[in-house]
């Protein structure tokens, strides 16, 4: 297989050879033929010059792509409309003035838009909603002028009417349109469909739409009204990906029931200045572009609650923490034994406790001084949390040089265990201590566990329990003193978890 080569022509940017962007624009040209002939024969018979999306996609397309990408798409889109236009009927000179006006009005409104990385990210660009409406305005706006003279030099159409008929239509079709393919693309819109999720965005993409078709198709009562709110109701429930998928689907549905002569648009009086088309596209064209800023806004809501949130989080975890050796400290201890306390009492499971503190660590301190000293407490807090094999067992700095071990659903003999793979554990971290007689740092351990009994019905609770976790501290207190007395560097057990602490 021959390697892919790239030509570089000195810009510091490597150009693909010309087969791989023919294959990119031949991509397009079937999709594009297929999807005109689709929209102009079968959905949008006379409803192209209300809404025409596929130049919304194709803006899409071009804001998410590289603009070095941007001639095959274009090429390839050109084609393919044109091919399903000239199949319509349209003389052949007569389409591909019309495709040179649409490449027009694409680029011109793609290049108002930053370029599409993700859905959140995009939306947070510098002055988005400002760009937005730009690309609607300027780009339909420049190509409907140039359509305009082609309509009317080429089939004698008023200016006006020409470009009514074109530039609203794809103003309107970007609007709709480019929202939808974006949100595709983005994680947001699949979630939306995902198990958990799906029954809500159903129940309120279902309401949305009834409520729409309810205020389109009824012409007796003026309901128009109610469309706004109810796309404020998905976007709030849906985000931007949902709200831009129902604001697609009832622009769908206001073109059908008006086409069909349905509901207060599908009647609208000839006699009036402004026309049928005109009045349905200003309609929903104010639905488009107010909900924009509003999914904006209420985005931005989102992204501060998620960062309070975050932040809050955060404070709570870093409050929780020693600020030395980085495990928890005494009030996530206390904490947290109150919490295994309780549970322990219900389940009538056995609960141990370790407390450890650091031999001579006092003279460890005089003869190498304080910064030596925090160093030794990082590196013993370390060696204990590793220690730490299942996700309920806790280690905390108890205060100073002593800490605290936390094992639920372990007895005397699990906990004597583990505290003698922990006092190895120190030791085998091998920091000097010439006051010590093994001239290494060591710790001694006290354990206690006991099984907490229920309190009785005479008793109140809540005392009883703190009172009886005082008791099972105090218990491996005292084992840890015997360490002590026992000559350090060593394990000893207290009461057994066949002694309940009541």
């Amino acid at each position: 297989m021959r390697p892919k080569v790239d030509v570089d022509f000195g810009n510091g940017q490597a150009v693909r050879r010309w087969p791989a962007s023919i294959q990119s624009a031949l991509t397009y040209v079937p999709i594009y033929a297929l999807a005109d002939i689709a929209l102009n024969r079968f959905a949008f018979t006379d409803g192209w010059t209300i809404l025409w999306p596929l130049n919304g996609v194709t803006v899409a397309l071009l804001v998410m792509s590289p603009r070095a990408k941007w001639l095959p798409i274009l090429f390839g889109v050109a084609v393919g409309t044109g091919i399903g236009e000239y199949l319509d009927g349209n003389p052949i000179y007569f389409e591909i003035a019309q495709r040179l006006i649409s490449l027009i009005e694409v680029i011109l409104s793609a290049l108002f838009l930053p370029s599409f990385s993700t859905l959140n990210a995009w939306l947070r660009k510098p002055r988005i909603f400002s760009r937005f409406v730009a690309s609607l305005l300027l780009g339909p706006g420049i190509s409907g002028i140039l359509a305009s003279i082609l309509f009317h030099f080429a089939q004698h159409e008023p200016y006006l009417l020409a470009f009514n008929n074109w530039a609203t239509a794809d103003a309107l079709g970007i609007a709709a349109t480019m929202p939808l393919a974006l949100s595709i693309r983005s994680p947001e819109f699949g979630r939306l469909f995902e198990r958990a999720a799906l029954p809500r965005t159903i129940a309120v993409l279902t309401l949305a739409l009834a409520c729409a078709a309810m205020a389109l198709s009824v012409s007796r009562y003026p309901l128009l009204f109610l469309l706004y709110p109810v796309l404020l109701l998905v976007d709030v429930q849906l985000a931007f990906a949902g709200s831009a998928l129902a604001m697609f689907a009832v622009c769908l549905l206001a073109v059908y029931l008006a086409t069909n002569h349905y509901g207060p648009f599908g009647a609208w009086p000839a006699d009036l200045p402004v026309s049928r088309d005109i009045a349905l596209q200003l309609y929903l064209g104010f639905q488009v572009v107010a909900l924009f800023p509003a999914s904006i806004r209420i985005l931005e809501r989102r992204r501060i609650a998620e960062e309070l949130h975050d932040a809050n989080v955060q404070l709570t975890m870093l409050a929780s923490l020693d600020g030395l050796t980085g495990i928890a400290n005494r009030r996530a201890f206390d904490d947290r034994f109150a919490q295994e306390w309780n549970r322990a009492t219900r389940g009538a499971s056995p609960l141990a406790l370790a407390i450890i503190d650091i031999d001579h660590f006092k003279q460890f301190n005089d003869r190498y001084g304080h910064h030596a000293g925090d160093h030794a407490l990082v590196s013993v807090a370390q060696a204990l949390a590793g220690g730490m094999h299942r996700a309920a067992d806790l280690v905390a700095r108890f205060g100073g040089e002593e800490f605290v071990v936390l094992l639920p659903h372990t007895d005397l003999e699990g906990a004597a265990h583990l505290a003698e793979q922990l006092r190895l554990a120190v030791a085998g971290l091998a920091i000097q201590h010439q006051d010590s007689r093994w001239s290494v740092v060591t710790v001694s351990i006290g354990v206690a566990a006991c099984v907490p009994a229920a309190p009785s019905a005479a008793t109140p609770p809540v005392p009883a329990a703190a009172e009886d976790r005082f008791l099972l501290l105090t218990a491996a207190d005292r084992a840890l003193y015997q360490a002590k007395m026992a000559g350090r560097n060593c394990v000893e057990a207290g009461c057994d978890a066949r002694e309940p602490v009541v």
